[in-house]
């Protein structure tokens, strides 16, 4: 009985010390179905984390676009049954990410739901 409490135990440490691993030094990782948005976009440090960071750290965008000299990294996360849209989208300018929105289409009881970090950290 020890030594599955041991083990049980060990196995918890190790996924939690890679789940620190999947996290950047400025708070950086993928958003899931199970992150709060709210509160991904107000902790989010914006002005200080470059796009190669969003990339090693949330990897490779679904789609990029360039548009009016800034550059926009979109992740799309897969709702459980496959309706509607939920995406993040790292806006870059002047090399760093300035925003970050949230987007929900239509995934639960066909209601839009969109954040942004700007606006919930009040800058």
């Amino acid at each position: 009985m020890k030594r599955l409490v041991l083990l049980l135990g060990l196995l918890l440490l190790g996924a939690g010390i890679s789940h620190a691993d999947d996290t950047s030094p400025n708070g950086v990782y993928r958003p899931t179905l199970a992150t709060s948005a709210r509160s991904y976009l107000k902790k989010f440090s914006l002005n200080r984390v470059t796009p190669d960071e969003v990339v090693q750290y949330v990897g490779a965008p679904d789609k990029t676009s360039n548009i009016a000299g800034s550059d926009y990294l979109t992740y799309n996360i897969e709702p459980k049954k496959g309706n509607g849209v939920i995406e993040y989208t790292f806006v870059v300018k002047g090399g760093v990410v300035v925003n970050v929105t949230y987007l929900n289409s239509g995934n639960f009881f066909g209601v839009t739901q969109s954040e942004s970090a700007v606006q919930l950290q009040g800058k």
